[in-house]
């Protein structure tokens, strides 16, 4: 089962890549970035080096290649006026929607090989596990980086819902 499990989800994610990789960014680290930032406006850099796992240096050369390209923007922090925060342009809004509709096609292409039964029986199993995996929000954030997040929260997102109750 754990094999199957480990090519099940290797398979889905080398497709996700994939289709990602057609839309012509940098790297699939600027598309992840894009989507985590439209999901979280206003973080600063520290918290996406957390999300996508990089270096400091390695961040701020990937949201200066994003602010070149006109889909990201830096601000000062309301909060802190030593803090800078990043947020999308409109322009990257837009990009970041397609890098969604890209990942939907691959994740309803995938859904549409099952039965109505087995997706219903899919879906509580998932939920279970991915409740699991989440050890705080910075896990969080991370498993959800390339959410669609206006989908999932309405419908209670178990992976921010388990974040919230530790």
């Amino acid at each position: 089962m754990s094999n199957i499990l480990g090519a099940f989800a290797t398979s889905v994610a080398i497709r996700i890549d994939d289709e990602i990789s057609k839309l012509g960014f940098r790297s699939s680290n600027a598309a992840t970035a894009l989507v985590t930032v439209g999901n979280h406006p206003d973080d600063t850099i520290d918290v996406l080096c957390r999300v996508l796992n990089l270096t400091h240096s390695g961040a701020v050369r990937l949201i200066n290649g994003l602010e070149e390209d006109g889909f990201v923007e830096r601000r000062r922090s309301r909060d802190d006026a030593r803090a800078v925060v990043i947020r999308l342009t409109t322009e990257g809004r837009s990009k970041a929607g397609i890098v969604l509709e890209a990942r939907s096609r691959i994740t309803s292409a995938v859904l549409e090989m099952l039965a109505d039964e087995q997706k219903a029986a899919l879906t509580p199993a998932m939920e279970t596990v991915l409740r699991s995996l989440t050890n705080g929000n910075d896990e969080a954030r991370r498993i959800c980086r390339l959410c669609n997040e206006s989908i999932c929260r309405p419908e209670g997102c178990p992976v921010e819902n388990a974040a919230s109750s530790m």
